[in-house]
Protein backbone atom coordinates (compact mmCIF):
# COMPACT_ATOMS: atom_id res chain seq x y z
CA UNK A 1 0.00 0.00 0.00
CA UNK A 2 2.02 3.36 -1.07
CA UNK A 3 2.33 6.36 1.46
CA UNK A 4 -0.41 8.60 -0.32
CA UNK A 5 -3.06 5.98 -0.36
CA UNK A 6 -2.33 5.82 3.50
CA UNK A 7 -2.42 8.96 4.07
CA UNK A 8 -5.82 9.42 1.83
CA UNK A 9 -7.36 6.39 3.81
CA UNK A 10 -6.62 7.97 6.93
CA UNK A 11 -8.32 11.31 5.92
CA UNK A 12 -10.89 9.47 4.93
CA UNK A 13 -11.97 8.17 8.19
CA UNK A 14 -12.27 11.51 9.87
CA UNK A 15 -14.13 12.49 6.73
CA UNK A 16 -16.88 10.13 5.71
CA UNK A 17 -20.25 9.81 7.90
CA UNK A 18 -21.10 6.10 8.44
CA UNK A 19 -18.96 4.08 5.81
CA UNK A 20 -15.37 3.33 6.21
CA UNK A 21 -12.22 3.93 3.77
CA UNK A 22 -11.83 0.45 3.30
CA UNK A 23 -14.99 -0.48 2.23
CA UNK A 24 -15.44 2.06 -0.57
CA UNK A 25 -15.23 0.79 -4.04
CA UNK A 26 -12.66 0.99 -6.80
CA UNK A 27 -14.54 3.75 -8.52
CA UNK A 28 -15.47 5.74 -5.52
CA UNK A 29 -11.56 5.55 -4.19
CA UNK A 30 -10.81 6.41 -8.03
CA UNK A 31 -13.42 9.93 -7.57
CA UNK A 32 -11.90 10.50 -3.95
CA UNK A 33 -8.42 10.26 -5.20
CA UNK A 34 -8.76 12.59 -8.17
CA UNK A 35 -10.55 15.49 -5.94
CA UNK A 36 -9.25 15.11 -2.87
CA UNK A 37 -7.12 18.45 -3.03
CA UNK A 38 -10.49 20.02 -3.11
CA UNK A 39 -11.53 18.21 -0.13
CA UNK A 40 -8.61 19.31 1.97
CA UNK A 41 -9.15 22.79 0.49
CA UNK A 42 -12.25 22.65 2.20
CA UNK A 43 -10.80 21.63 5.45
CA UNK A 44 -8.67 24.28 5.02
CA UNK A 45 -11.18 26.87 4.55
CA UNK A 46 -12.74 25.49 7.60
CA UNK A 47 -16.08 25.09 5.62
CA UNK A 48 -18.63 22.39 7.50
CA UNK A 49 -18.35 19.37 5.09
CA UNK A 50 -18.46 15.46 5.27
CA UNK A 51 -18.06 12.61 2.39
CA UNK A 52 -21.44 10.58 2.42
CA UNK A 53 -21.30 7.15 0.82
CA UNK A 54 -24.59 6.21 -0.52
CA UNK A 55 -25.26 2.33 -0.05
CA UNK A 56 -27.33 1.98 -3.48
CA UNK A 57 -27.94 4.97 -5.89
CA UNK A 58 -31.30 5.91 -7.36
CA UNK A 59 -32.02 5.79 -11.11
CA UNK A 60 -31.02 9.15 -12.38
CA UNK A 61 -29.04 10.24 -9.59
CA UNK A 62 -25.87 12.30 -10.30
CA UNK A 63 -22.76 10.58 -8.95
CA UNK A 64 -21.64 13.81 -7.32
CA UNK A 65 -23.88 15.91 -5.34
CA UNK A 66 -23.76 18.56 -2.63
CA UNK A 67 -26.82 17.78 -0.04
CA UNK A 68 -26.89 19.97 3.32
CA UNK A 69 -27.82 18.78 6.65
CA UNK A 70 -27.95 20.32 9.84
CA UNK A 71 -25.72 23.09 8.72
CA UNK A 72 -23.13 20.85 7.13
CA UNK A 73 -22.50 20.46 3.94
CA UNK A 74 -22.89 16.73 2.88
CA UNK A 75 -20.77 15.72 -0.42
CA UNK A 76 -22.73 12.24 -1.39
CA UNK A 77 -21.49 9.48 -3.36
CA UNK A 78 -24.00 8.30 -5.67
CA UNK A 79 -21.88 5.69 -7.49
CA UNK A 80 -22.99 2.15 -6.49
CA UNK A 81 -25.56 0.82 -9.11
CA UNK A 82 -25.08 3.98 -11.05
CA UNK A 83 -23.02 3.52 -14.87
CA UNK A 84 -22.91 7.00 -14.99
CA UNK A 85 -20.12 6.87 -11.72
CA UNK A 86 -17.74 5.04 -14.55
CA UNK A 87 -19.00 6.07 -17.85
CA UNK A 88 -18.27 10.20 -16.62
CA UNK A 89 -14.38 9.14 -16.03
CA UNK A 90 -14.16 6.93 -18.88
CA UNK A 91 -15.19 9.95 -21.14
CA UNK A 92 -13.24 12.79 -19.51
CA UNK A 93 -10.33 13.09 -22.19
CA UNK A 94 -7.00 11.41 -21.15
CA UNK A 95 -4.64 13.28 -19.06
CA UNK A 96 -7.61 15.67 -17.87
CA UNK A 97 -9.19 13.13 -15.23
CA UNK A 98 -7.77 14.98 -12.40
CA UNK A 99 -8.28 18.44 -13.48
CA UNK A 100 -11.92 17.72 -14.49
CA UNK A 101 -13.13 15.58 -11.25
CA UNK A 102 -11.04 18.72 -9.08
CA UNK A 103 -13.25 21.51 -10.96
CA UNK A 104 -16.79 19.15 -10.51
CA UNK A 105 -15.48 18.80 -6.64
CA UNK A 106 -14.87 22.35 -6.68
CA UNK A 107 -18.36 23.32 -8.13
CA UNK A 108 -19.96 21.18 -5.58
CA UNK A 109 -17.70 23.51 -2.91
CA UNK A 110 -19.12 26.64 -4.60
CA UNK A 111 -22.67 25.14 -3.75
CA UNK A 112 -21.43 24.48 0.03
CA UNK A 113 -20.26 28.14 0.18
CA UNK A 114 -23.30 29.62 -0.77
CA UNK A 115 -24.99 27.57 1.73
CA UNK A 116 -22.77 28.60 4.34
CA UNK A 117 -22.88 32.02 3.93
CA UNK A 118 -26.94 32.15 3.94
CA UNK A 119 -26.77 33.45 0.46
CA UNK A 120 -28.42 30.22 -1.16
CA UNK A 121 -30.85 31.00 -3.74
CA UNK A 122 -30.80 34.94 -3.38
CA UNK A 123 -28.95 37.68 -5.39
CA UNK A 124 -27.07 40.52 -5.20
CA UNK A 125 -28.67 43.56 -3.28
CA UNK A 126 -29.69 45.59 -5.81
CA UNK A 127 -29.93 43.24 -8.82
CA UNK A 128 -32.43 44.47 -11.36
CA UNK A 129 -34.15 41.10 -12.83
CA UNK A 130 -34.17 41.28 -16.56
CA UNK A 131 -36.43 38.05 -16.78
CA UNK A 132 -40.14 39.14 -16.95
CA UNK A 133 -41.93 38.02 -14.05
CA UNK A 134 -44.85 40.13 -14.38
CA UNK A 135 -46.02 38.42 -17.71
CA UNK A 136 -49.40 36.58 -16.83
CA UNK A 137 -48.98 33.06 -16.02
CA UNK A 138 -52.68 30.92 -15.07
CA UNK A 139 -51.38 28.33 -14.06
CA UNK A 140 -49.65 28.91 -10.30
CA UNK A 141 -47.97 25.03 -10.76
CA UNK A 142 -46.08 26.05 -13.93
CA UNK A 143 -44.77 29.87 -12.29
CA UNK A 144 -43.32 28.19 -9.29
CA UNK A 145 -41.57 25.62 -11.72
CA UNK A 146 -40.25 28.34 -13.78
CA UNK A 147 -38.86 30.54 -11.02
CA UNK A 148 -37.29 27.25 -9.02
CA UNK A 149 -35.89 26.58 -12.38
CA UNK A 150 -34.30 29.93 -12.25
CA UNK A 151 -33.05 29.46 -8.91
CA UNK A 152 -31.63 26.59 -9.81
CA UNK A 153 -29.51 27.70 -12.41
CA UNK A 154 -27.88 30.69 -10.85
CA UNK A 155 -26.63 28.40 -7.84
CA UNK A 156 -25.38 26.19 -10.50
CA UNK A 157 -23.90 29.55 -12.58
CA UNK A 158 -22.14 29.80 -9.87
CA UNK A 159 -20.65 26.85 -9.04
CA UNK A 160 -19.53 26.27 -12.32
CA UNK A 161 -17.79 29.50 -12.24
CA UNK A 162 -16.18 28.35 -8.86
CA UNK A 163 -15.15 24.93 -10.60
CA UNK A 164 -13.55 26.91 -13.67
CA UNK A 165 -11.49 29.19 -11.32
CA UNK A 166 -10.10 26.37 -8.92
CA UNK A 167 -9.27 25.06 -12.62
CA UNK A 168 -7.39 28.27 -13.33
CA UNK A 169 -5.14 28.55 -10.05
CA UNK A 170 -4.61 24.97 -9.78
CA UNK A 171 -4.05 23.91 -13.30
CA UNK A 172 -3.91 26.34 -15.60
CA UNK A 173 -2.47 24.92 -18.51
CA UNK A 174 -5.68 22.96 -18.68
CA UNK A 175 -8.16 25.72 -18.32
CA UNK A 176 -8.81 25.61 -21.94
CA UNK A 177 -9.51 22.17 -21.82
CA UNK A 178 -11.14 22.05 -19.12
CA UNK A 179 -13.78 24.52 -20.02
CA UNK A 180 -14.45 22.86 -23.14
CA UNK A 181 -15.31 20.02 -20.88
CA UNK A 182 -17.97 22.06 -19.39
CA UNK A 183 -19.03 23.32 -22.34
CA UNK A 184 -20.07 20.05 -23.76
CA UNK A 185 -21.60 18.88 -21.14
CA UNK A 186 -23.92 22.27 -20.53
CA UNK A 187 -24.87 22.17 -23.86
CA UNK A 188 -27.15 19.06 -23.71
CA UNK A 189 -30.08 20.77 -22.42
CA UNK A 190 -33.81 19.69 -22.90
CA UNK A 191 -34.94 23.51 -22.66
CA UNK A 192 -33.21 27.14 -23.12
CA UNK A 193 -32.89 28.09 -19.17
CA UNK A 194 -33.12 25.08 -17.62
CA UNK A 195 -32.26 23.94 -14.35
CA UNK A 196 -27.94 23.44 -15.42
CA UNK A 197 -28.31 25.83 -18.35
CA UNK A 198 -25.01 28.14 -17.41
CA UNK A 199 -24.31 28.85 -20.87
CA UNK A 200 -24.69 32.67 -20.06
CA UNK A 201 -21.62 32.20 -17.79
CA UNK A 202 -19.68 29.67 -19.91
CA UNK A 203 -19.56 32.36 -22.48
CA UNK A 204 -17.99 35.32 -20.52
CA UNK A 205 -15.26 32.96 -19.39
CA UNK A 206 -14.34 31.50 -22.75
CA UNK A 207 -10.99 33.15 -22.27
CA UNK A 208 -9.65 32.90 -18.85
CA UNK A 209 -8.55 36.35 -18.40
CA UNK A 210 -11.85 37.17 -17.40
CA UNK A 211 -11.19 36.00 -13.80
CA UNK A 212 -8.65 39.05 -13.70
CA UNK A 213 -5.42 38.29 -11.01
CA UNK A 214 -5.64 35.03 -9.67
CA UNK A 215 -3.28 35.53 -6.71
CA UNK A 216 -4.56 35.81 -3.26
CA UNK A 217 -7.96 35.38 -4.31
CA UNK A 218 -10.30 32.22 -3.60
CA UNK A 219 -12.26 30.88 -6.11
CA UNK A 220 -15.73 31.94 -4.51
CA UNK A 221 -14.54 35.44 -4.26
CA UNK A 222 -12.87 35.31 -7.81
CA UNK A 223 -16.08 33.60 -8.97
CA UNK A 224 -18.46 36.66 -7.61
CA UNK A 225 -17.97 38.94 -10.15
CA UNK A 226 -18.87 37.00 -13.10
CA UNK A 227 -21.50 35.54 -11.50
CA UNK A 228 -23.14 38.69 -11.15
CA UNK A 229 -22.44 39.72 -14.51
CA UNK A 230 -23.79 36.61 -15.84
CA UNK A 231 -26.81 37.05 -13.76
CA UNK A 232 -27.78 40.02 -16.62
CA UNK A 233 -27.40 37.69 -19.48
CA UNK A 234 -29.81 35.13 -18.81
CA UNK A 235 -32.63 34.79 -20.86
Amino acid sequence: MCKPFVLLAAALLATLGGARAADLTDTEMRWLRAGWPVVNYAKEQQLPLDIVVLPQAKPGDAPLAMGFENKRCKLVLAMRGNPEAESTLTQIPPGLEGPVVQAMVAHELGHCWRYVHGAWHTVPAGFVDNIDETAPIADREIARLRHEMRDTRREEGFADLVGLAWTLQHHPQQYAQVHAWFAQVRDDQPVPGAHHDTRAWLRLTRDASAFGTVNGTDPFNQAWPLWQQGLGLEH
